[in-house]
Order: structure tokens, then sequence, then C-alpha cells
């Protein structure tokens, strides 16, 4: 499954050539207590390699520094202070479904407790101004629990920074012998013998004279040996020497400016020289892809490149044989992870091709194409997700969100266009793919840049409609109460135009038969969440939203009729206290719709509505069953939203039973008063972690009335348990990170655990408590100062002592491993 990368690190550099006393410099300042280092040099002289080369080694030799990688290319030269904290916070997983600054969430990830973190900024020439500012106001804000590591091609002027220059790897000049060690020739001779090619004693002395060129520039060496797979050295020499009397052009800073303000001196071979010397050697057809693919943001497949790119010149399929070629020239990277092909840009290889688009006689019919294939696509989406692609479908998604904002925000920028833009805005809102990725102010946002793009159209304007009551829906979702109701009576009074109108008035509009379903169901939803003034729930709001399921139903649109119902099950699980059996037939057979359509992510939810019924109107312990397999279903999607509210769930269900037990048991003495002692300690801990997992997301609890409730009622159970110590132990549950939240008392501790644990020798039961925490092999061994292979022997025969078969096993112990442990 294709998994969200933002703020991971990057794969650790193959070849790191002539900077180990660089690196080890580098971390001496990062260990001896510099708080920020900054890496600068020009374009293409390896500064981000040796910053990955760092904090990897950094997070070997403390395995538990938190190493974040954010990538600011991603950032315009005039990035708002915002924009910046937005990368950030994302790289950080800071997951916000609210409207705070992300600056609050940043500096609240920064200062949990015990926490170190190692923030590498990288690529930060192009906002230097920006990076400094938000570097100073990290510095102020959360001292001494952050360390910044940056590259950029100038010092970013923050107060106690460390700058380390660094400079082209030392290449031969041409009176020295190549029988020294020189790395830039060393690491061309590596780079060629990688390629098939290694080079003999005559060849050695032209790859001296391609190094040289270069100014020992590592990005250019690497491009040029990548040519010797279809080019000999001379010709790649030759061709050198030609590119080298062209004139400069310097559009984008990088690919000329090899020396940046330090050395303003351009070198003759500079980036762009590299990437034309490759640009020129290809055909007609591949310079045509090559240019149109810098449309492309983030990275595309085969088939989408295809589509795009493809003209009245090119047919698709000269497109994907041009990629591939291109693959084979190092112009365009190939990403095989997780079992798919995708490729991707370079970034200052797609500021090339960028110019060759902006040069074309028709810039505009390319951003056109681009915006309209993911337009066609995000609707795609939106109408197929009720299925067993679910997951699939969301996860590329994601992979593409960098395409449907660029496309989403081009569009928004031309009038005639802001209708596509805001197409794909309400595609993915109905795809709940905001909700998936942590983004809801996001999603809300765009939904209602699209409206105000499109206030030409008029109020009563189907797609207009259908997104203003999804953004209230969002709105809905963060508990924002105020602006769902406000946009909740905008949507009424513009349906209410548009039925005034009558057919005529809209045409053979797409959105125009989703409209009356689209504000029925959020109207439903909003009755069933919101009380009335008098503070009681309207229990119409189930009929409502089963009417806007079958509305559904009748266009054909599987995932409203599913929403749809999975708020009329949620809505009858809170308020179908006179009628119980309905609530738990109506979450049943809404489960087994689900099941039935193999919808992974529908079932989660489908599951936590029918285990609240369960629990208010039937069986509780039903439903602890129900939600311990749910979690352990759930633990692998990337989807903090959903797990969230299953740590909730799972409070209020297990507080059911513990006040059952409690009542078996009166006056908390006898024989089974211990046990429910220890029950209630570990449920508050569990309400400690849900609360800090619904912070982490910033919802608003008291603009949900039915959670809200629940949620009271469990505490209320839960303080009567645990007397005066409640608040402590609710305050250690908040320490729990995202994975212990979800997994928390999940699975059951297996019986005679305990005693094979305290039976385990010393020596082995120190390798199980870090393997528990989802420790490599590898940073165990660091940490107990053993080889990554003994950890392979002694680990089985841990798990063998402990009765159990697996690794994975013990993870889902750790809770139980650390009560044990102390």
């Amino acid at each position: 499954m294709a998994r969200d990368l933002s703020g991971a690190l990057p794969a650790e550099p193959d070849l790191l050539i002539g900077r180990d006393d660089l690196a080890h410099r580098i971390i001496g300042h990062l260990r001896g207590g510099a708080r920020v280092v900054t890496l600068t040099g020009s374009a293409g002289v390896g500064k981000t390699t040796l910053a990955l080369h760092t904090a990897w080694q950094m997070r070997r030799d403390l395995p538990k520094l938190v190493v974040r990688w954010v990538r600011m290319t991603s950032l315009p030269s005039d990035a708002e202070a915002e924009q910046v904290d937005r990368v950030v916070r994302d790289a950080l997983n800071a997951t916000d479904y609210g409207d705070r600054p992300p600056w609050d969430a940043i500096t609240e990830y920064l200062r949990v407790p015990g926490r170190h973190t190692l923030l590498v900024l990288d690529n930060c020439e192009h906002i230097v101004v920006q990076a400094g500012e938000f570097i100073a106001a990290l510095q102020a804000t959360v001292p001494g629990q952050v360390t910044v590591l940056a590259t950029s091609r100038e010092p970013l002027g923050c107060v106690g920074e460390h700058v380390e220059y660094v400079r082209p790897l030392p290449y031969p000049r041409e009176e020295d012998s190549l029988d020294e060690p020189w790395p830039a020739l060393e690491m061309f001779a590596a780079r060629a013998d990688a390629f098939g090619h290694p080079l003999s004693a005559a060849e050695r002395v032209i790859a001296a004279e391609l190094v040289r060129s270069v100014d020992g520039l590592p990005l250019a060496i690497a491009i040029d040996a990548a040519r010797l797979r279809y080019e000999s050295l001379a010709e790649i020499r030759n061709s050198r020497l030609i590119d080298s009397r062209r004139p400069v052009r310097d559009r984008y800073p990088g690919l000329d400016d090899v020396g940046g303000r330090v050395n303003s001196v351009l070198v003759p071979a500079g980036l762009r020289q590299s990437y034309t010397g490759s640009y020129d050697r290809l055909d007609a057809a591949e310079k045509r892809v090559m240019d149109s693919l810098g449309v492309f943001s983030g990275g595309f497949d085969l088939p989408t490149a295809g589509q795009i790119c493809s003209d009245g010149e090119l047919s698709p399929d000269d497109v994907v044989r041009a990629v591939k070629r291109l693959v084979d020239r190092s112009l365009v990277l190939a990403d095989t992870s997780g079992g798919v092909h995708r490729y991707r840009l370079l970034q200052s290889v797609r500021m090339f091709a960028l110019e060759k688009i902006n040069d074309s006689g028709d810039p505009g019919a390319l951003r056109r194409r681009h915006l309209r294939y993911f337009r066609k696509l995000a609707a795609q989406y939106a109408t197929t997700w009720f299925s067993a692609k679910e997951v699939s479908i969301l996860e590329d998604a994601r992979w593409q969100l960098g395409n449907f904002e660029a496309a989403m925000a081009y569009g928004l920028t031309e009038p005639e266009l802001a209708t596509d833009a805001l197409a794909i805005a309400v595609h993915l809102a109905q795809l709940r793919a905001w909700h998936y990725w942590g983004k809801l102010d996001e999603g809300r946002k765009w939904l209602l840049k699209g409206v105000e793009a499109t206030a030409q159209l008029g109020v009563a304007h189907p797609m207009r409609i259908v997104a203003q009551s999804l953004a209230a829906w969002i709105a809905l979702c963060q508990g924002r109460a105020d602006e769902a109701r406000r946009l909740r009576d905008a949507c009424i009074d513009a349906q209410r135009q548009l039925s005034e109108q009558g057919a005529d008035g809209v045409g053979d509009d797409p959105f125009a038969a989703a409209v009356n379903p689209a504000v029925r169901y959020f109207d439903g939803a909003f009755r069933m969440l919101v009380p009335g003034v008098d503070d009681t729930y309207d229990l119409g709001a189930i009929d409502v939203l089963e009417q806007a399921a079958a509305e559904f139903a009748a266009l054909g649109d599987r995932g409203g009729w599913a929403m749809s119902m999975l708020f009329a099950g949620l809505g009858a699980a809170f308020h179908f206290a006179d009628d119980p059996a309905r609530a738990v037939a109506l979450t049943s057979e809404y489960l087994a719709a689900c099941e039935a359509a193999g919808a992974q992510w529908a079932i989660v939810w489908a599951r936590i509505a029918h285990a609240m019924a369960l629990a208010w109107h039937a069986d509780p312990k039903q439903a602890e069953a129900l939600v311990h397999d749910t979690v352990l279903m759930a633990r692998d999607l990337d989807d903090a939203w959903g797990t969230t509210w299953l740590a909730h769930v799972l409070v209020w269900v297990l507080a059911i039973l513990l006040e059952q037990r409690r009542g078996d048991h009166p006056g908390g003495t006898g024989q089974g008063a211990q046990p429910l002692k220890r029950e209630a300690f570990e449920l508050a801990r569990a309400w400690g972690a849900a609360e800090a997992q619904r912070t982490r997301v910033n919802v608003r609890l008291e603009g949900l009335g039915p959670f809200l409730r629940a949620q009271q009622r469990a505490e209320v159970i839960i303080r009567a348990a645990l007397g005066s110590d409640v608040e402590r132990v609710v305050a250690d549950g908040r320490e729990l990170d995202h994975r212990q939240a979800m997994l928390l008392r999940i699975p059951q501790e297996p019986a005679g655990f305990a005693v094979r644990w305290q039976g385990l020798p010393p020596d082995l039961k120190r390798i199980a408590r870090l393997a528990a925490l989802d420790w490599t092999n590898k940073e165990i061994g660091t940490e107990v100062h053993l080889s990554h292979r003994t950890i392979e022997h002694k680990l089985p025969i841990a798990l063998h002592k402990l009765g159990l078969r697996h690794r994975k096993e013990l993870v889902n112990l750790r809770l139980v491993i650390e009560a044990l442990a102390d």
C-alpha cells in the first residue's frame, strides 16, 4: 500500500565520497549543542546528500531522536509564514483537523516532554528570509527541544547559526597524478562502475577532464556518468566543449549559477549545461515529452503521462516510450516501491522543463489538459470508492495530491476554468479524502475558494450548492457548529432558489441531480449532531438521512448512499433509546452492505456505528469484541481520523462494562474489587490517550453534541471507580503516541504471559522490550552494544520463551510489557 511519505527520511545515500571529515564536523556541531547548522554551497554540490547522510547517522547514534525531513522546494519564493508553517507541520505529521494556525500544531508537537527533534529543512535558498524567521521563532518558542539542520545556497542569518560551506569535490588539475584518490574522480568512477562501465586507465584521463570541467560538482558528475550508457567518454567530453560556448540562461537559479553569492563566477559547465548536454541528445519526441513533464507536481504514472502529454503529433504510446528512455538517461526518476511504477522529475530538472513549457507557443493548452485530466480522475475516484478498491483509491489520491492542488490552483486563476477547479475539490470531498489525509481544513478552504471563484455563476448554481454543502459537512465534522449552521442556511436557501427556477434553470448540469440528496444529507447530519434551541435533538434526522440515501441510490451514487446510511446509523445509535432494535438492525444492515462491497475504511466506520448501537442498546460485551477486532483491522490504515474515534468508542464501551461490573461488587469491596480498580486505571489511561489524539487532530468535541455526551458519561463512570487518582492517570495516558493510543488494551494479555516475562533472562528481556517498541534489529544492537546478527539470533529465543510466534505479537503487547517492566 502506498504511504504518505511527508516528513520521512529519504533513502540513505549509497555513495558519500570525500565528505568524511565534513560529516564528522557537522555531527559534532549537532551533538555538541548547536541549535542551527546550515550547509551552504552551490547548486548540485551535494548539500542534500550530506544532510541526509548526517540525519541517518544521527538516527543510528541516537535511536530515540525524532528526525523529520522537510522539503522546502514545495514552497514558492514569496511564501507567507503560514505556508512555511504548514509544510513543517505536515512533515512532523502533526495532523490537524481544525482551523488553528499550523504554528500551534508545530509547537505542541515539539514541546512533548522527553522528545528531542532534529528538523532537516532542505533547499531553503529561495526562501532565505522566511526560513530564517521561522527558525528564530522556533528557537524562542521551544528552546532545547529542537535542532535544525538546513541546506541553502546562502546562510539563513539566524542567531547562533553554525555555517558549514560545502565545497565541490577535490579534482585533479592537469599536472596532478591520477594515482592519487581524488574524490571527484573516484565518484565518477564509482558511478560509471554502477552503470556497468568500469573505467580503463585511458578513460580515467578523460574522466579527469570531465570532472575538472564541472569543478568537481557532484550532481553534474552523476549526470555525466549516467550518459555512459549511451555515449562514450569522448562524446561526452566533446558535447561539453560545445555546451560551454552557449549563452548562459539564468531564469532559474541553480541551473547556471553554480557559485551562488559566495562565488559568482559561472563555470563553463554549470547544471544547465549538464542538463542541456543530455537534453540535446534526445530525439524530437523525447524533447517534446521532456518539456511537457514539467507540468506534473509531485509525480505521474505512465498512463497519466500518455494522456496529458500526447497531442496531435505524439500518441500516448509515443509518450510512454519516451518516458522510459528519459528514465534511462537519468532525466526522469523511477520509483518502483510498493509494486507500482511511478515517476518524477528532480525539482531543478522540472524547472528546466518548465522553461521549455513557458517558451512554447501555447503553454496553457498543456495545463488545461492537466487540469481536466485530474478533474476526470477525481470524479472517477468519487464515484467508485465504495468498493474493494477504496483504500487503494484513497492512497493513490494521496500520492496525486500535488497534481490535484496544482490543477486547482491553475484553474482558480482562469475564470473560465474555475468550475474545473471547484469540481476537483468537490470530488475529493465526496471521496472523504480530506478526512483520510488529515487535511480537513485545507479541504474546506479549497471548496470555499472554488465557490468564491465561481460567484459569477450565481447563488443557485448546482455545483456551488453541492460544494457549500460539503464545506458545511467538513466544518460540522470539525465541531465548528456555528460555521456549519451558516453554510447550511445558505445551502437550503440556494436549493430553494434552484427549485423555483425549475428544470430550465439547470440545463444538463451534471451536479443538478445531486443537489437535493447532498443538501438533505448534510441537513440530516446537522440535525443529528447539533441540538436545537431547547437543547434537544431532532429524531427525524434519521428519516431525513435515509431519504437522502434513497435519493443517492436512485442516482447510482453508492458513495453518497453509504455516507447517508452511516450517519443514519450513528444517529440511531446515539438517539434511539426508545427503539433499540431499530438502532441495532440499522447499523447491522449497513455493516453487512459495507462488507459486501469490500470497502475497508467504510467497514471500519460501519463497525464503529454498530459497536455504539450494541453498547448502548444490546450487548456491551459484543461491542467490546467488535471494537477490538476493528482496531486490529484499522491499525495498518494511515488514518488518524478513524482511529481517533475508535479510541473514544473503546473508552465508552469499556466504561459501560466497568459500570456493570461495579454493580456486581457494590461498595468496591470483595474478591473482584482489585481487578476493577486496575481496569479503571487502564480505562483512565485510554481516556487520556483518546483525548490527546483528539487534540492532535484539533476536533472540537463541544460542537459534536452526542459525542460529547457519550464522553462525559464515560468520564463520570471512570471518576467514580478511580477516585482522586483519575487526573494523574489520565495525564499519563495523554503522553501516549498515536500508535500506542490506538492499540491500548488490545489485544488482551495472553494467559501466563506475566509469569513467562518475569522468568525471561535480563538480556533477552531488554531485547524483547526494545523489539516491542518496534525498533529494528540494527537499532536494538546499537542500544545494547551487540551486532544485529546477534539480535537476529536472540530475539526468536525470547519470543519462544514468551510463548509468542511473531515479532508483531510483541509489538501489540508493548503496553503490557511496559507495565510489567515498571
